[in-house]
């Protein structure tokens, strides 16, 4: 008898924080925006050695100029600041799951919409 027990308590814990959360609200495009920039000018910061010294400053180009488009749409520097917070928070549990490789790879990547100039 304490075997369904033992099954049917953990089922409802799970149902119960199931239903307690919550849908996250869709990213607006300045923040979107803002993310990307972030995690460019990381891959920028941190991943060098993996995409050398052309790639990186192209990636803090392409940070910069989206920073400047995210700041035309309304950003302010306290949202500049919590979007690279929160990369970093990404990037760090991403070193945990993919290792050094992994999170620079998905790091190094130009922000939608940002043509790399020649």
């Amino acid at each position: 008898m304490t075997v369904p027990f033992r099954l049917a308590l953990p089922l409802a814990a799970l149902i119960a924080l199931a239903g307690c959360q919550s849908t996250p609200e869709p990213a607006s495009p300045m923040q979107t925006m803002l993310d990307q920039a972030a995690s460019a000018e990381l891959g920028a910061e941190i991943c060098q050695s993996d995409g050398g010294l052309r790639a990186t400053r192209r990636l803090q180009d392409a940070a910069d100029a989206t920073y400047a488009k995210a700041r035309q749409m309304g950003a302010t520097d306290a949202d500049i600041n919590a979007a690279r917070l929160h990369a970093r928070q990404q990037a760090e549990g991403d070193q945990k799951l993919y290792g050094n490789d992994g999170t620079c790879d998905r790091l190094m990547q130009f922000p939608d919409g940002y043509t790399p100039q020649s």
